[in-house]
């Protein structure tokens, strides 16, 4: 029941002080004398409800937009979850192990291991940092962290803040109201603060939410349909310095369309003065490659290959296994190549632009890629694939973390919603509504400098593994 009622923290629901109450009512269930077997148990039964609810979405993507009969989809996402719901169970087995060696004082070690935990299920296997806990805070003035630890140090924060209050419950320890106070006041005070600057020019900006059906956006006779919305609504807006696209928005190759509908853009660009950026399928004949891309056109081109591919939708980790999903699952361009680690930006009117495409904002890593250089940070994303769920303004509230992280101005633009304009605060200055056709724009300035988190993020995993080596090490020291 905790652990179901956990995701509530999140968008859309924001009822963000639940990240510090459930973490403090899940202790008062393994303060006892449990054995690793059955605190193994708990956390994972924590777990299926926390991720179980937290997820659930991707069973519409798999059944409702991918075809997956419903024991596909459904066995797909039962075992995803399973896996996600492993990590809170081992890391609370091994809680109680060095509680079991050094007594009570291992309970302040719990917010390290919550921080490690967090970590490796952000890396294993390409990683899923979904749901990591500090993302419920991006309103919160826990906030005020994210330039110095970024999202896995809140969630630390979070645990730490549970602990107290679980110790305030149980042993009417006072003392620990100064850190149920103090931590949230330093998160306001940081949240004064400006660790980058900002540019003096500003950028017209202008998205296109073009909220094409997943169930047709892939289908050939509605190129032109979809073409001719995103032209409409563009054509009204080439006043603008900038004008963004969704991931995909072209559905089709590039080879395919750059005739009949690239070069015609870039001419429209180069007449009004202005850079139009887009989402397709560039494909490279050579290599017989696809890439999941980002187009700019204008007075220059550039290109952007997504580099962190979805596993399952966007490529096949193990080839055999494409063979046997082929007939279950039908997603386009399921087998696609990532592009290369290192790109060069994009520059729009003294701009650079830090692109990323859709899941990769999930990762702190690969928005950072593009930073000291990057002065405007751009994602585009077709959040379509969630359906009418709770995915597409937890994937928002994600990327109002990367715009506090790295102290920068987010342009999300996606094909059904929510498209927002975030500031380098993570507030959200103007955003759409979901499944509607519509347009955004707005003033930006880019801004230049890094935040401590820039740095933090080099050692942050080196950080997330340390309290388990030292624990092991003590133990054994002590056992011998």
């Amino acid at each position: 029941m905790l652990g179901a009622l956990l995701p509530l923290a999140f968008a859309p629901y924001a009822l963000w002080p639940l990240a510090i109450l459930i973490p403090a009512l899940l202790l008062s269930l393994v303060q006892g004398g449990l054995s690793l077997r059955n605190i193994f148990i708990v956390g994972l039964a924590f777990g299926l409800g926390y991720f179980g609810f937290g997820v659930y979405w991707i069973y519409n993507s798999l059944h409702d937009f991918g075809m997956a009969p419903p024991v596909v989809a459904g066995g797909i996402t039962g075992l995803l979850v399973i896996v996600l719901a492993l990590f809170p169970a081992l890391m609370f087995a091994f809680w109680q192990f060095s509680r079991q060696r050094f007594g009570e004082i291992s309970l302040w070690l719990l917010p390290l291991f919550w921080f490690g935990m967090e970590w490796l299920k952000g890396w294993f296997a390409t990683g899923l940092p979904w749901l990591s806990l500090g993302y419920s805070q991006t309103d919160s003035p826990l906030a005020g962290f994210a330039p110095l630890v970024g999202v896995y140090g809140i969630g630390t924060l979070c645990v730490l803040m549970s602990v107290a209050l679980f110790l305030l419950l149980r042993d009417r320890r006072y003392s620990m109201l100064a850190i149920l106070l103090l931590v949230p006041l330093a998160g306001w005070l940081l949240q004064q603060l400006d660790w980058t600057e900002a540019q003096q020019k500003s950028l017209k900006v202008t998205m296109v939410q073009g909220n094409i059906p997943q169930e047709v956006k892939w289908q050939y006779e509605q190129r032109q349909n979809i073409f001719n919305t995103y032209w409409r609504e563009t054509s009204q807006h080439w006043d603008s310095d900038l004008i963004v696209w969704p991931e995909t928005a072209l559905p089709g190759r590039s080879d395919e369309l750059e005739q009949s509908v690239l070069q015609p853009i870039q001419r429209a660009a180069i007449e009004n003065g202005a850079a139009l950026i887009t989402g397709l399928v560039v494909s490279e004949s050579d290599s017989n490659s696809y890439y999941n891309s980002v187009i700019m056109l204008g007075a220059e081109r550039g290109y952007y290959h997504k580099r962190h591919l979805v596993m399952f939708g966007e490529y096949y980790p193990m080839r055999w296994l494409l063979d046997l999903f082929t007939g279950l699952i039908n997603i386009p361009y399921s087998d696609l190549t990532a592009g290369p680690l290192e790109q060069p930006l994009m520059r729009v009117d003294g701009n650079t632009l830090g692109v990323s495409i859709c899941f990769e904002d999930v990762f702190s890593r690969e928005v950072l890629r593009a930073l000291p250089e990057a002065s405007l940070l751009v994602n585009v994303s077709n959040d379509a694939w969630f359906g009418n769920s709770s995915a597409p303004h937890q994937h928002l509230q994600i990327a109002q973390m990367r715009a506090q992280e790295t102290g920068r101005v987010m342009i999300r633009s996606t094909n059904t919603g929510v498209s927002a304009f975030i500031d380098h605060k993570g507030r959200v200055i103007s955003q759409t509504r979901q499944f509607e056709t519509e347009s955004l724009t707005a003033s930006l300035q880019g801004r230049t400098g890094v935040t401590p988190f820039y740095y933090f993020a080099r050692v942050q995993g080196g950080l997330a593994v340390l309290p388990f080596v030292v624990v092991l090490i003590l133990a054994r020291r002590k056992a011998g």
